[in-house]
């Protein structure tokens, strides 16, 4: 009887177990710097993972050593191959609407990025805030996506 009653416990806990939601499974896109040259930015999109296909909203943050000028500095946020050979889509760009003196946080959102239907099983996103009249880049940050 008193296995019994063990056994019983112990299938309705595995079962419990088993039952709830598993939100642990989710993987959250990692950010990374581009290069020890260049600082990193703080990146965050919804929904994550990316659909494909579908818009996606980006929010980038951080600290620069430069200033950022309305109207002259840009986001630029681009879809590569996994060998960073190849860009799957065009270059989305947003031009600052506002101005950002140097070491000072910063914050842009880019409301609706078109996620491209085509993305490869592996992927590359690069993140990067520039000046692209001026042919310079104030910050740049990578991930690693997969469809």
């Amino acid at each position: 009887m008193k296995n019994f009653i063990f056994v019983f416990i112990f299938f309705a806990i595995f079962l419990t177990v088993n039952a709830a939601p598993h939100q642990f499974d989710k993987r959250a896109t990692t950010f990374k710097a581009c290069s020890d040259e260049l600082p990193s930015l703080n990146v965050t999109m919804t929904p994550d993972p990316l659909v494909p296909g579908q818009s996606a909203k980006f929010n980038v943050s951080g600290t620069l050593i430069n200033d950022l000028f309305k109207g002259i500095a840009d986001l630029r946020i681009r879809f590569i191959d996994s060998t960073r050979q190849r860009l799957i889509e065009n270059p989305y760009y947003q031009y600052f609407n506002e101005s950002f003196p140097a070491f000072a946080p910063f914050s842009i959102i880019a409301p609706k990025v078109d996620v491209p239907s085509n993305l490869t099983s592996k992927y590359v996103i690069e993140v990067v805030i520039e000046a692209k009249e001026l042919d310079d880049i104030y910050g740049c940050s990578l991930a690693d996506g997969e469809k």
